[in-house]
């Protein structure tokens, strides 16, 4: 038994530093492939652009947080809104951690605290994560134009399909069978209505990112606002299939990858591998920031007795 346990164990090391060696390995051929570029740049980032990048990324953490307090409510929690978005603040920053979805357990036992039940918030996770790639296919496949038309057919089909799947998963006869197979008989039933609105509104979290990617970038590298279209395409498409490899033992490099290889067809590779990277760390500090304000907030809030 502990000997399997270790032979596990050393697999999964094995597998996390092969994918990382991959993703740095490729991150590394595109620095130096236009290493010239970069090393004549003038390095003088705009801090206007890095600013409200931030502030923007703000507004998309609180869309989502609002999101996720009315499933939980159409799902029959009995929490406070502000709870809700408080307990969503704390727990996102558990999906920068490589591996499972931790999160999930960090949200489980917030809420248990309530009394509430902790299948109710797995289900609720799930549906949120089906909800967001679906949103995001669908977001990815309306500006096909611009980010696919360069692109093999299968990354269109699996949008396709992704797209399709989800749509089915989140289906209020599927959701009801779940529930009641997880034996949460009292949770109401899911009007269809909602799942497209829930839908509809998560394109505000894909737009944002592709914003503030679009942000990050002008930031280091003047580009028109005509390739706004494709950069939030591509960072929606590298969001989309980043779900792929959630539940690997980690999926560092992966997002940084695809986007450099999709940026560098509007920009010299060196500034596209640049780009991706600045963009990952600064998202990180932003939703440290934003998330802790976040929570500061509706505890606050809590504090002075005005939560409902």
């Amino acid at each position: 038994m502990i000997q399997a346990l270790r032979q596990r164990h050393w697999k999964k090391a094995a597998l996390t530093l092969f994918t990382i060696l991959i993703s740095v390995g490729i991150l590394f051929a595109l620095l130096y492939r236009e290493r010239e570029v970069l090393l004549t740049y003038d390095w003088n980032l705009n801090w206007f652009y890095i600013f409200a990048a931030m502030v923007i990324l703000l507004f998309g953490l609180i869309a989502a947080a609002l999101i996720w307090a009315d499933m939980m409510r159409t799902l029959g929690s009995q929490v406070s809104t502000s709870d809700h978005v408080r307990y969503y603040a704390i727990s996102q920053l558990a999906k920068r951690l490589p591996g499972t979805i931790w999160y999930v357990a960090g949200r489980g036992y917030l809420y248990k605290q309530h009394g509430e039940s902790v299948r109710m918030v797995t289900v609720a996770s799930s549906l949120e994560l089906v909800i967001s790639v679906v949103s995001g296919a669908v977001l990815t496949l309306a500006l096909a134009t611009y980010i696919l038309a360069d692109l093999p057919g299968y990354y269109r089909v699996g949008l396709i399909a992704a797209a399709l799947v989800g749509l089915a998963a989140t289906h209020p006869r599927v959701i009801d069978a779940v529930l009641h197979r997880l034996g949460l008989h009292d949770a109401p039933q899911i009007p269809y209505a909602n799942i497209i609105r829930w839908l509809l509104l998560y394109l505000i979290p894909w737009l944002v990112g592709g914003l503030v990617l679009y942000l990050v970038a002008i930031a280091v590298l003047p580009l028109p606002l005509s390739v706004l279209p494709y950069v939030v395409g591509a960072f929606s498409l590298v969001g989309t299939l980043s779900v792929m490899v959630i539940f690997l033992p980690s999926n560092f490099g992966f997002t940084e990858v695809g986007l450099s290889l999709l940026l560098s067809a509007i920009m010299p590779s060196s500034f596209a591998v640049l780009i991706a990277v600045l963009t990952r760390v600064l998202m990180l500090i932003y939703e440290l920031i934003g998330l802790g304000l976040i929570t500061l907030f509706m505890r606050w809030r809590q504090d002075d007795g005005v939560t409902r």
